[in-house]
């Protein structure tokens, strides 16, 4: 006798619908935040000559865009709040951004202005590319809770957002450095390989958002009344009145900055230890940004039978172990063995950041049930703007301390020696492979300490930051599973009232 097959609702059909929909395109977004947020200084130090002063500039412009762009997150969600439209109050913000992100991004990597001149339009580009990514970012993010309140259906769809995320994250990592650096390098420099990438991947963003808007479907929740419009003062005081939030916003950053050392400092380091190779750093980011798909993949599952708190011991854990083993094989270790002993440690610790993040955007999603709980309010667009403020905070705290270590240890003088040649096999000055032996001479002549000094900075800070952050969130956050489930409770039998 065959099983009877389950007759699912409207309402799970549309939920199926929503969760796919709404997941894959985000490969072509992550794709192309990647290049930016991952590999945007590299491709600066790797295609232009750079004095200390104008490195400092750029660093100082990136801050500065960072910080004043995350002021305006909380803005932009209380415009999202406000927004009436025949189409919902996401997608038009979804739409625009990421139309307008998608150009900048290409002539960000693809304009050939030198000096000075390059560091005034780097201010003017980036600044447009922060406040349109804003805007797609925040609508896109803050749809997603207003698809289902069922803790389940939210794990679900929250998985695999963040697994389709994290395949755009992967591809990126995978294809950026070896299509950029040595000899696969698109059409021999970095300089054209760059400016083909960005492109491409600025036109599969466009798309994917173009796809979420035509085929995910509003629930009605998300549709508050007219007279419900949040202003400034009400934007700030739901942000300060909800203390778990709150607490959720100090983890973020210190995750989002211990995750972004190796994004920062790892291409140098490595072609520092193996040489001008991009294969090399794309076999190294493939296993690191790999681990996330795992954690997507299995993480509904562990949700239901290990606590989030218990995930984030093990988190810790796991990342204490993965950088102690990679900062021991960078001193005992050489050649290939090294290669796959950093790969194999960059699992570990590409899992362990991995699983933390997820349980945290997942106490993120918590908070705007408790703001509901609290004040009878869901504020969905408001209380996900945290999320990209943290990013972004905390991308400003990382490019600082990039700043400081390179012009410490003297990348530069590194990088200026490479971009050199790039530039002049991009004019067809010299032939590809005179580029590559005088990239070679260059790495072989470095001081060793440079790489030295690069992986205690790898090591040492990921690990402070993510303890720190576990210890914020064991003493601070009370929004367990069980919690959880009797605020839903609660607020379920008020409507019924």
């Amino acid at each position: 006798m065959s099983k009877k097959t389950k007759v699912l609702s409207a309402e799970d059909k549309q939920f199926r619908r929503n969760k796919w929909c709404y997941s894959i395109p985000g490969t072509g977004r992550d794709l192309a935040y990647n290049l930016y947020n991952s590999f945007l200084l590299t491709y600066i130090m790797f295609t232009r000559q750079l004095t200390g002063q104008q490195f400092s500039a750029i660093s100082v412009i990136m801050i500065v865009c960072c910080i004043w762009d995350g002021i305006n997150d909380p803005i932009m969600g209380g415009i999202i709040e406000n927004t009436r439209t025949k189409f919902g109050k996401f997608k038009p913000w979804i739409f625009v951004g990421a139309i307008s992100n998608a150009v900048i991004l290409a002539l960000i990597f693809s304009n050939r202005t030198q000096g000075w001149t390059f560091v005034a339009l780097f201010a003017v580009f980036y600044l447009l590319w922060d406040l349109t990514f804003t805007m797609n970012d925040i609508s896109y993010w803050s749809m997603l809770s207003s698809l289902t309140s069922k803790a389940q259906q939210r794990d679900s769809i929250t998985s695999m957002a963040n697994l389709f995320a994290g395949l755009g994250t992967v591809i990126s990592f995978a294809l950026v450095p070896i299509l950029t650096a040595g000899d696969k390098a698109i059409g021999g420099s970095s300089v054209t390989a760059y400016a083909v990438i960005a492109i491409t991947f600025a036109v599969l963003f466009a798309a994917g958002q173009v796809t979420v808007c035509a085929t995910v479907k509003e629930p009605y929740v998300a549709n508050v009344p007219l007279e419900d419009r949040i202003g400034i003062k009400k934007l700030v005081k739901v942000i300060f009145s909800n203390d778990q939030l709150l607490w959720v916003a100090v983890i973020m950053f210190l995750v989002n900055v211990g995750g972004a050392i190796v994004g920062a400092f790892g291409t140098n380091y490595f072609y520092l230890e193996f040489g001008y190779d991009g294969s090399k750093v794309t076999m190294f980011t493939a296993f690191y940004a790999g681990a996330s798909g795992i954690v997507y993949l299995v993480y509904p599952k562990l949700s239901k039978i290990i606590g989030r708190y218990k995930m984030a011991f093990i988190s810790l854990v796991m990342t204490v172990g993965g950088y102690i083993a990679l900062f021991i094989t960078g001193f005992v270790l050489k050649g290939q063995t090294k290669l796959w002993f950093y790969c194999a440690e960059g699992m570990i610790v590409g899992f362990a950041f991995s699983l933390f993040y997820m349980v945290i955007t997942i106490c993120l999603m918590n908070t705007i049930e408790y703001n509901e709980y609290k004040t009878g309010n869901r504020n969905e667009g408001i209380i996900f703007a945290v999320r990209p403020f943290m990013a972004k905070m905390s991308s400003a705290f990382q490019k600082l301390l990039t700043m400081i270590v390179y012009l410490a240890i003297g990348m530069l003088n590194i990088t200026n020696g490479i971009s050199d040649l790039e530039q002049r096999a991009n004019a067809k000055e010299i032939t590809e492979q005179a580029k590559l032996d005088g990239i070679s001479d260059i790495l072989s002549n470095a001081s060793p300490y440079m790489a030295i000094a690069l992986r205690c900075v790898i090591v040492v800070l990921p690990i402070t930051l993510i303890a720190v952050g576990y210890i914020v969130m064991k003493k601070k956050m009370k929004i367990d599973e069980a919690e959880y489930e009797r605020m839903m409770k609660e607020i379920e039998a008020r409507k019924v009232k």
